[in-house]
């Protein structure tokens, strides 16, 4: 009696416990859910951790052309005073937002802001400033990097588009002595490199995802395996994303031509008072960028195009191997069909009941003879009826059918 009294006294003091810590842990997981959820919506909208720092180095390209370089970071009201931006101006041209709509930005004969994947920069009266974000200074991984390799290589990637941009600048207006080439306003030529430099590192990724269809084709072809297909899944993904970037830079520059008063804020040299329609040079120049830019999407929708063509062979490659495991099936069923006709003779003959033939010499090989007649009658048919219905006729009638 004494060992069952202490037994029920524990059991009840582990079920207190235990409804205690319950309680306990109650308010903790609602707050570890509201808590997942805020930093899911954290994730989604990256916001620096230290919000008046700006986590990047400046690139500035002058006019005679030179490249200074600054090293970040630098205070977020320092750059707003000094490059007379507003705080949403400076959102755009934060290399820490990785997601990012491209946008060219105007305001009125004061600057411009090109905001795309790999080009941050703000073009004024005289000179140009670039935005690169710097590789060793990340302050926190922001959604959609994988390592500190990744965003080293978005780094160098904007180095590599502001390099670019400079020496094609040093070719054309400063190593050159054309006449007509200071009759062109820097920001004109700086706007058309830019655009240039955005076009060119599309093709480029066009081309690398090119090279990878044409190994990923040859693989599919010779072979289809799960890492085939893997790959075909992956290289799709990446020409999708690359179609919609050079769609959406594209999409930017007519968003400037469809605006008469954007075009004329671009003119930050001259400042005169313009008519709506006085703006046919940056006209002109953004009408050939966007031919380039279509050129660009033309070659990245080829690419899709084969992709999905590829895609769909590869289906009908599997339908195909599918069908004949299909084929191969109902023929072994076709088979045990008939193995199992003879052997339901044999099982009426083998009961343990007289039927009158036992002593008949002959009654085996009859018995026999007649079960592998029917049996093989049996399959023949199966086999010819499955032929009967795999034939496809791909014939068409010589009858013209006249309305």
């Amino acid at each position: 009696m004494c060992l069952f009294l202490s037994l029920f006294s524990k059991n009840i003091i582990q079920i207190k416990s235990t409804r205690t810590l319950l309680q306990l842990l109650k308010p903790l997981y609602n707050l570890n859910r509201y808590q997942t959820s805020d930093s899911i919506i954290s994730q989604l909208e990256y916001i620096p951790h230290i919000n008046h720092k700006l986590n990047c180095d400046i690139y500035i390209l002058t006019k005679d052309g030179k490249l200074n370089t600054y090293e970040g970071p630098f205070d977020r009201a320092h750059i707003c005073q000094q490059y007379g931006l507003e705080p949403r101006d400076l959102q755009k041209i934060d290399t820490d937002l990785l997601i990012n709509v491209p946008i060219i930005d105007v305001r009125q004969n004061r600057f411009i802001i090109f905001s795309f994947r790999r080009l941050r920069t703000l073009i004024e009266l005289d000179r140009s400033i670039f935005f690169v974000p710097a590789g060793e200074k990340i302050i926190r991984e922001p959604f959609g990097i994988k390592d500190n390799v990744h965003w080293e290589r978005i780094a160098q990637a904007y180095q590599r588009t502001v390099h670019y941009i400079h020496k094609i600048y040093q070719e054309r207006f400063v190593n050159q002595t054309l006449l007509n080439v200071d009759l062109i306003p820097f920001e004109f030529r700086i706007t058309e490199i830019n655009l240039e430099a955005v076009a060119n590192g599309l093709r480029l990724k066009g081309h690398e995802l090119l090279i990878e269809f044409h190994n990923v084709r040859e693989r599919a072809y010779s072979r289809i395996t799960i890492g085939s297909l893997r790959e075909l899944a992956l290289l799709k993904e990446k020409v999708d994303k690359y179609k919609r970037n050079a769609d959406l830079a594209h999409q930017a520059i007519v968003d400037v031509l469809a605006h008469d008063e954007d075009m004329i804020g671009m003119y930050l040299t001259d400042t005169r008072k313009r008519d709506l329609s006085d703006h046919i040079q940056v006209e002109l120049l953004l009408e050939a960028c966007t031919k380039q830019m279509a050129e660009v999407r033309r070659t990245i929708s080829d690419l899709s195009d084969s992709v999905h063509t590829l895609e769909s062979a590869t289906g009908f490659m599997l339908d195909a191997v599918r069908n004949e495991l299909l084929s191969f099936e109902i023929r072994i069923n076709i088979i045990t069909m008939g193995l199992g006709m003879g052997a339901f003779i044999a099982g009426i003959f083998g009961m343990n009941l007289t039927n009158g033939i036992e002593q008949n010499p002959y009654a085996f090989y009859a018995i026999t003879g007649t079960s592998t007649i029917l049996i093989g009658g049996v399959i023949a048919m199966a086999f010819i009826r499955l032929l009967k219905y795999r034939k496809i006729r791909l014939h068409r009638s010589n009858r013209i059918d006249m309305f």
